[in-house]
């Protein structure tokens, strides 16, 4: 049996995420520099004017990518964490489960580095990245109070600086493992919030 056709929309949706997978790939492995218009409509399998079609520039694919990539992380964890209901433990177990895979692709953490160097660079870019950063610390802010409740355990800083700082952590050791081998950016986001949320001995 056939498959049925595309509608217009699904279409333009299929062309917009291929175009997205491969500058993904092509940024991820030369540089946002190096990358053109081009190369990213090429390993898609369009022209240009496809390219075009759908977005304004790298900058506004880019930002696209990062706004679909950090709604689908935050629906993840926080998701999980939020079947959990009232029990500590399994909120954590689910923390755990998300984890797991965190931070392991090598080339998530390449591509994650050129877009912070391109919004140190570009300050158009930059601004629209500090926003979108600055969402998903609150996100993750309210994650952190939720666990610090149920584990009836206060945050040792405001709860939006210490998301922050895990935040930086984790891109930072997310290269770490991608250049080293070093421990991956799960591990260490699992570790540092077990001690956290330990109760000190009485």
């Amino acid at each position: 049996m056939p498959r049925p056709r595309l509608t217009r929309e699904e279409s333009q949706e299929q062309t917009r995420q291929r175009l997205i997978a491969a500058a993904c790939k092509q940024v991820a492995e030369r540089g946002f520099a190096s990358t053109s218009v081009r190369d990213i409509a090429r390993e898609a399998g369009y022209t240009q004017g496809a390219f075009y079609s759908n977005f304004q520039s790298k900058e506004d694919l880019l930002l696209d990518l990062l706004r679909q990539h950090k709604a689908q992380e935050a629906e993840r964890i926080t998701g999980g964490v939020a079947m959990a209901g009232e029990d500590f433990g399994k909120a954590f177990e689910a923390l755990e489960l998300w984890a797991r895979d965190f931070g392991m692709d090598a080339s998530q953490a390449l591509l994650a580095t050129e877009l912070q160097l391109l919004a140190a660079r570009n300050p158009e870019f930059g601004q629209a990245y500090a926003a979108l950063m600055a969402d998903q610390r609150r996100i993750y802010a309210q994650l952190l109070e939720r666990l610090f409740a149920l584990a009836g355990r206060t945050p040792p800083v405001p709860a939006e600086e210490l998301a922050g700082s895990l935040m930086a952590l984790a891109r930072s050791q997310a290269i770490d493992h991608a250049l080293y081998g070093a421990a991956s950016a799960g591990d260490i986001l699992i570790a540092v919030l077990r001690s956290l949320f330990q109760r000190p001995p009485a």
